[in-house]
């Protein structure tokens, strides 16, 4: 009698573990209108002088490394101003209010364009900000250099998980909790008063 009520346990586990793969599959693909399913946009590179110098305290900084890092960055800033700006004028100026699944075609040409715009910006930026990026390591010591590396990775992850929220908040407006008509302030919270 022991046996066979440790086999029916048995059979129940697996049969209740199997119990929710079995309803998503019976549930079939659902079908997205969305044109980038769920990938976000690439994002515009770390630039390790900026992020250097605005974590200056933690990686100790001489006199000259400052100095040689603010030229470094403002000769950044300057070559990828005109991309830059162009990055900002591509970007749309409506976002659809029922999500990526509600748009039409023409609103799904706009935002493709606007992506592959997008898309074509950033290649141009990344070696520009590669280039100025092997010239503020050259002026970092090797400990510094290993902080610089940490400081860049969190930036870059920081920067990838804003954008992969944007993208999730315009395949799934609800998700964002705003709803149509609702005022919010960039912090997500009504606004005072």
């Amino acid at each position: 009698m022991l046996r066979s009520s440790r086999r029916v346990a048995a059979i129940a586990t697996v049969a209740l573990a199997l119990v929710p793969s079995m309803a998503r599959a019976q549930m079939g693909v659902r079908h997205s209108n969305s044109p980038f399913n769920g990938v976000p946009a690439p994002i515009v590179p770390v630039s390790v002088a900026k992020v250097v110098l605005e974590n200056e305290k933690d990686i100790v900084l001489t006199d000259s490394q400052r100095v040689a890092l603010t030229a470094i960055q403002r000769q950044l800033d300057s070559a990828d101003a005109p991309l830059l700006a162009k990055l900002e004028a591509i970007k749309p100026t409506w976002r659809p209010a029922g999500g990526l699944n509600d748009l039409s075609s023409e609103q799904r040409e706009q935002i493709v364009a606007h992506r592959k715009a997008h898309v074509e910006l950033i290649e141009q930026i990344t070696p520009i900000v590669a280039q100025y990026r092997e010239r503020a390591m050259s002026v970092l010591t090797k400990e510094q250099q290993d902080r610089a590396l940490k400081l860049e990775k969190n930036a870059r992850k920081r920067a990838e998980e804003v954008a992969k929220r944007e993208i999730e908040q315009l395949e799934n407006p609800a998700a964002g909790m705003r709803r149509r008509g609702q005022i919010r302030d960039a912090t997500g919270r009504a606004p005072l008063g």
